[in-house]
């Protein structure tokens, strides 16, 4: 169902959202305040065991947003392999975990000619090079690839697949000087790119400030 202008409302959607508190908490917010119906889950590892449950607070899952982790710096060498080894899991590990969870759900939502998006929040990292964050640019670029390839994977059947990298975040930004984004900002983004008419996908986001981007 789309309004008069072709836009697509939130109200009534059934939304899961993974991840980061900072990001995921304004994520929620939003969805909320458009109606929709959300349920939230600390991390993807957590759903694994939590989905049915999920499923029997809000019925069958057409949203899923994903906040990827892994946010992590400093010389290569300095820290141990196992910490990068957390990193990667909170990154790319996550992605693979949301989105697989409700996948069968997210298709027969878009078989009903319901709404169906799969939004997975990384970072600008995946495509930038920077220093002493090797691992978390690496684990960033995982899960860009990731839904590039879902989307081409998933292409033909509406579920639409996005992936929106973020730059650095905080919740001071207006004490930053405008070189941070708010947890807001990303959540509105989030929102805005949901309510595209059905035929349309904003396969790919670069959100950054207005003056570092």
């Amino acid at each position: 169902m789309t309004g008069p202008d072709g836009m697509r409302p939130v109200a009534g959607r059934r939304a899961v959202v993974i991840g980061l508190p900072l990001l995921a908490d304004a994520v929620v917010a939003e969805l909320t305040a458009a109606g929709a119906l959300v349920e939230q889950v600390g991390s993807a590892r957590e759903l694994v065991g939590a989905a049915d449950g999920v499923r029997e607070r809000l019925g069958s899952v057409d949203l899923v947003v994903a906040v990827l982790g892994g946010v992590g710096g400093g010389p290569f060498g300095l820290s141990p392999a196992e910490r990068w080894a957390e990193i990667i899991e909170q990154g790319a590990g996550d992605a693979v975990l949301a989105a697989r969870a409700f996948l069968d759900d997210l298709l027969t939502a878009a078989a009903n000619d319901s709404a169906a998006d799969l939004v997975l929040v990384g970072s600008a990292a995946a495509s930038e090079l920077v220093p002493a964050f090797a691992v978390h640019a690496a684990t960033a670029a995982g899960a860009a690839q990731l839904a590039r390839t879902l989307r081409l994977e998933l292409g033909g059947t509406l579920v639409r697949v996005r992936h929106v990298a973020v730059g650095w975040v905080s919740p001071r930004a207006a004490a930053d000087g405008g070189d941070a984004l708010t947890p807001e900002d990303v959540a509105r983004t989030v929102l805005f790119t949901l309510t595209l008419p059905p035929t349309t996908n904003v396969a790919e986001v670069s959100l950054l400030t207005t003056r570092t981007g």
